[in-house]
């Protein structure tokens, strides 16, 4: 399948995915009615010999006052053999939400004494940025070279960050922060040139370019999209709304996200190998860890579960401690290696049933793609256990490209999909005036407004609940207003705090009887509005007693069916302005 021609503004984009344990970069000239090329940036430093290679180690080495010395594979290796210092990886791990952490008892690695989290992501984002820069300019896109295209637009690009499924609004405000403080978009940059897509609807962009869907796709059929990476695996199930003239997909309920990716096989490979070198020369930690390294590059790759062994080569011929080390070589048997990913792969199953449980209707195929889904045996056991189901597999052979990377600019360009489902129910804290025959308003602290009532605060106001597919250009509006015992000055700004709670029927409260937030709720973020123009529909009113008061009335228009939450202010007179969440 094509893209298609593109419609809009010229510019340059690029698409990043920065992953667990391996990142990629692609960008794309992009010009009205021309269709998109594509380009994956490859010759990362230290990877020259793999010219043709774009996925780079998300890793970075710090020298011993904090300073980034290497990235990538130079950063693995250290070619140079620097001392004194220590590496930074698995360090997305570091930014999932405390939710996501705690479900799976995640410890992720330290960080490098005095390195912060935003320094690293600042650092590695830099250098990525840099060297795809650097590679579009010693490209030969059109007839003037990348160098000249590059020096025309580049104050007119946007770049595509592909995210887990599972992140919310805090995670891309870092992301925001991060790529400013690595000098790529200056603070003051335009929010359009900086995207977010989660890394299921980038990979369900890639899978249908990929994919021969055009022999099965009709319109009303279920498309499954299983996007196993390096920490998260995300399942989202989608529904053809449309073939021609143009696709359209929407999303059929909210899609999993699940902390069990290939770097967690590694991890307990790890911790295998640890106990059972225990009290041998070869269980140091780096003799362990360049068993780890053999083990992912090329045991783990190979493993199906039909071999009675497997080996992990990370040594010589002279590298011996038998009977478990020989020649360089750890063997383990079949059902060692089986134990190392059973956890991982019954976690991944599960959120696929979940996910096709919660679908209405019958998903026949789910379309593999990411880092983890070339693993033979995770692919073995999935189709294995759909097979009951009467669902297909289908894994997508593109082991070279990066799915999510290659997605987000194909999404930026194209947007297939047109409805997304929540993830979890949103709203509001309200106000209600006070009813002294409820024992539970009885237990909370009243107050007085400007018009003389009582009231009570601490209540859910629901906008949109979990599950609920939403068009990405519908919106959800709150009515609110300002009392103002005295005539107001001037207006100042109104904050609401957007809130989430994992629940179809969150309740009544959200504060509780004593004033704290219930534990359930979070706190997505906080949008923000100036309400100086305004100050033409202020009204003056007489409430209880006579008491003048005045009142403004206006609402808060939240758009929840983007990739990134969207919002807005509007008032009496048919006339908005943004107002943004913060």
């Amino acid at each position: 399948m094509t893209i298609g021609a593109y419609s809009g503004q010229e510019r340059l984009a690029f698409g990043i995915d920065l992953g667990t344990t391996m990142s990629a970069v692609t960008f794309a000239h992009l010009e009205d009615g021309e269709e998109p090329r594509i380009r994956l940036v490859t010759r990362w430093p230290g990877q020259e010999d793999a010219a043709g290679d774009c996925k780079v180690p998300s890793i970075v080495r710090y020298n011993s006052v904090g300073q980034a010395v290497q990235f990538g594979t130079e950063a693995v290796e250290n070619p140079d053999g620097l001392e004194n210092t220590t590496v930074a990886k698995w360090f997305k791990l570091h930014l999932h939400p405390a939710a996501m952490r705690a479900e799976n008892h995640l410890t992720p690695p330290a960080l490098p004494h005095n390195v912060t989290l935003k320094t690293v992501y600042a650092d590695f984002l830099g250098y990525l940025f840099t060297h795809s820069r650097k590679f579009l300019e010693s490209s030969t896109l059109d007839a003037t070279g990348g160098g000249s295209l590059w020096t025309r637009l580049q104050s007119n690009f946007v770049i595509c960050l592909a995210i887990p499924n599972g992140w919310e609004d805090a995670q891309q405000a870092f992301l925001r922060d991060a790529v400013v403080a690595a000098g790529i978009l200056p603070y003051n940059h335009d929010r359009e040139s900086l995207q977010f897509v989660s890394e299921s609807e980038s990979s369900v962009h890639f899978a249908v370019m990929y994919a021969s869907i055009s022999n099965w796709l009709r319109e009303g059929t279920l498309l499954g999209v299983l996007d196993a990476g390096g920490s998260t695996v995300d399942t989202t199930i989608y529904r053809c709304v449309s073939c021609a003239p143009l696709l359209r997909l929407e999303e059929v309920t909210s899609s999993e996200c699940v902390q069990a990716g290939s770097a967690f096989v590694d991890q307990e490979a790890e911790k295998y190998l640890q106990n059972k070198l225990r009290g041998s020369r070869y269980g140091t930690p780096e003799t362990i860890a360049a068993m780890v390294r053999a083990f992912e590059r090329k045991t783990k790759r190979k493993f199906d579960g039909s071999n009675d062994q497997s080996i992990i080569q990370f040594g010589q011929d002279y590298d011996n401690d038998r009977p478990r080390v020989s020649r360089g070589r750890v063997t383990l048997t079949s059902n060692e290696v089986r134990s190392l990913f059973e956890w991982p792969v019954e976690a991944i199953t599960s959120s696929v049933n979940n996910v096709l449980q919660r679908a209405e209707g019958h998903c026949k195929m789910i379309l593999m793609v990411g880092g983890f889904a070339e693993s033979l045996f995770l692919q073995s056991v999935l189709r294995e256990r759909l097979a009951s189901n009467n669902v297909r597999l289908i894994s997508i052979d593109e082991a070279t490209k990066k799915a999510a990377a290659e997605g987000a600019l194909t999404w930026y360009a194209k947007q297939f999909v047109v409805a997304r489902a929540a993830r979890s129910t949103f709203g509001i804290e309200t106000y209600m005036p006070y009813d002294a025959r409820q024992p539970d308003h009885r237990a909370r602290t009243t107050w007085v407004d400007a018009d003389g009532s009582t009231r009570v605060s601490g209540g859910f106001s629901t906008l949109v609940k979990k599950n609920t597919v939403v068009q990405s250009h519908a919106s959800s509006k709150s009515p609110f207003h300002k009392l103002y015992s005295n005539f107001p000055t001037a207006l100042a700004t109104f904050e609401v705090d957007l809130l989430t709670i994992d629940s179809l029927a969150p309740g009544k409260w959200y504060l509780g009887p004593n004033g704290i937030a219930l534990p359930q709720f979070r706190n997505v973020c906080t949008v923000s509005a100036d309400l100086s123009g305004l100050e033409n529909s202020l009204r003056s009113m007489n409430g209880i007693h006579g008491r003048q008061y005045w009142r403004v009335d206006f609402e808060v228009e939240i758009f929840f069916g983007q990739t990134s939450l969207c919002a807005k202010l509007v008032w009496n007179e048919g006339v908005s302005a943004p107002a943004l969440p913060t």
